[in-house]
């Protein structure tokens, strides 16, 4: 069976539910699908390839490629060729942005580079674009345009004053171009070529950058289940997870928690669904789960007929400490409904307890781990005979009954201390925020509303700060006064690129503070209608 996906010209097979098969056929994907074009548009490109930097994202929203060869320019023009060379005050990026949209005129140094750059709006952008100047304005053979493009990458001072005078020569000689011209002409090559790709390079990242694009649009759980399961080859595989998942949020698609019957290694789709694996969370390797899952089969535990507290019995012995507490604390063990405070202090004094113990408590039919002690000391105690080192070992689980029945402080999971433990051991809070624990009844909307095109006169977010970076105005007026950019996150996704300009910064700055958990007002841009502009930054009550 297939089916006509979304109205977005794309047939798939589904399965007996309707839902699409993610199968594709890579080699034969229609290149000119809709969804993948409105998706790359739209800037959610988090995990395409080559765009999924805050540059790419902008500058694909800015640029709104609809075919390979304007997504090859798009790639190209973000290069540092493009967005570090000035001209006329404004960087050939954007130049290239400006006419692509109409906004400017579209013009040419001298009429006979009109063939040669005209697919890129008269902006010099391709290696290849370099080589044919150098050949039609100054008659160079290619293969000694070749030679004088790598002389370009090398940025030797000398070697670039002697190219320079050898263009300008041929140039003259080749009588379409003055010297001052030619001389104009090679600078703007000169900034422009440092770091530029050549056209076939970048049509190959296109292709890849559309496969990825298309994968999102049309298998976003899958797509992101693949991409949280690789993030640990990252250089900071949490911040990418914590992107990873707040995109998904965006796109209405919530990462599950780390469960500990799926029994799954690494994040993958459950009923169609992303879950965490174990070893998503911090300190929990293959060898962790290997060893979890090798006793569950050979000894064949129905973990999810047990109780917590059977679970910790009869497996607790053969899991390393720090990797359990990461798994208890990250929400693996949610499932047995016990706190996970209450489940850390069971397992500590487990651990207390001696490998006889240990020994006689797997071997328990008893459902809780009270009983399992009471019934090992009550085995000791009908001995004929009880040494002293039973009277000790009796005394030790009299003990541990006595402490787990009394514990000497509250084992409540508190919002903020479970949102601070799944930052820490997954990357991002994934069943509550510290928020919870504020007074949000002034808040009319949340970042993923935002997002979604929230809009009202005066905009209210509860949030937590998680990032502030301040400027210094470098134009204008307020020369010299300081702005900042503000991320904040409430749990329903994140926020970038809030704006605070300088007199609002000044009056806000004391409380908008990295961490803080804050109520944020301000308005929608009316220019930029995704720019969120600061005007209050307030404090929250803790409620809690």
């Amino acid at each position: 069976m297939s089916i006509e996906y979304k109205s977005c010209g794309c047939s798939f097979e589904t399965n007996d539910k309707g839902l699409p098969i993610f199968n594709p056929n890579i080699i034969s994907l229609p290149l000119d699908c809709s969804r993948t074009w409105d998706l790359i548009c739209d800037g959610n490109t988090k995990g395409v390839f080559q765009l999924e930097s805050y540059l790419g994202q902008s500058k694909s929203r800015d640029s709104q490629p609809r075919n390979i060869a304007e997504l090859a320019d798009v790639i190209s023009i973000i290069r540092p060729g493009c967005n570090d060379a000035v001209v006329d005050g404004k960087t050939l990026t954007q130049h290239y942005i400006d006419r692509k949209a109409k906004r400017d005129e579209v013009k040419y140094f001298h009429p006979t580079l009109e063939p040669i750059l005209k697919n890129t709006y008269g902006i010099l952008v391709y290696q290849e674009q370099a080589l044919a100047i150098a050949k039609e304005l100054a008659g160079y053979s290619l293969s000694e345009a070749e030679i004088l493009r790598k002389a370009i990458g090398k940025k030797d001072i000398e070697l670039m004053t002697k190219v320079k005078s050898e263009f300008a020569d041929k140039a003259v000689e080749h009588g379409i171009l003055t010297r001052a011209d030619a001389v104009e002409i090679f600078s703007w090559i000169e900034k422009s070529q440092k770091y530029s790709f050549n056209a076939s390079h970048a049509v190959a990242y296109a292709l890849n950058a559309y496969q990825t694009a298309y994968a999102k649009a049309h298998f976003p759980r899958a797509f992101f289940a693949a991409y949280i399961r690789h993030s640990g080859g990252k250089p900071k595989p949490f911040i990418e997870v914590n992107e990873l998942v707040n995109n998904a949020r965006i796109m209405d698609i919530d990462i599950r928690p780390p469960n500990i019957l799926n029994m799954i290694e690494n994040c993958e789709l459950i009923s169609g669904e992303p879950h965490f694996g174990l070893t998503n969370v911090k300190k929990v390797g293959k060898s962790v789960f290997k060893d979890i899952k090798k006793i569950i089969d050979e000894k064949g535990y129905d973990i999810a007929s047990m109780t917590w507290d059977q679970f910790l019995m009869k497996i607790g012995r053969y899991v390393k400490k720090d990797s359990f507490e990461n798994m208890i604390a990250a929400g693996a063990f949610d499932c047995y409904k016990i706190s996970r405070n209450e489940m850390l202090y069971g397992l500590q004094l487990f651990i207390d307890l001696r490998d006889k113990d240990h020994n006689d408590l797997e071997q328990t039919e008893q459902e809780t781990f009270v009983g399992g002690l009471e019934e090992a000391a009550g085995k000791l105690l009908n001995q004929e005979k009880i040494g002293f080192h039973d009277r000790n070992r009796i005394e030790l689980l009299q003990s541990t009954v006595s402490s787990l029945l009394s514990p000497p402080f509250s084992l409540l999971d508190m919002p903020s201390w479970i949102a601070k433990k799944e930052r820490e051991l997954l990357g991002i809070e994934l069943t509550c925020t510290e928020i919870d624990e504020y007074d949000t009844l002034d808040a009319n909307c949340t970042c993923r509303e935002y997002i979604k095109g929230f809009s009202s006169n005066v905009i209210a977010i509860a949030a937590k700060i998680s990032s502030v970076r301040e400027y210094a105005i470098k134009k204008g007026k307020n020369k010299g006064s300081l702005m900042a950019f503000i991320r904040i996150e409430d749990g329903t996704c994140a926020l970038e690129g809030l704006v605070c300009f300088s007199d609002d910064w000044e009056k806000n700055k004391k409380d908008a503070k990295e961490g803080a958990i804050v109520l944020v007002r301000g308005t929608r841009d009316k220019k930029n209608k995704e720019s969120f502009l600061v005007k209050k930054v307030q404090k929250l009550k803790q409620c809690i």
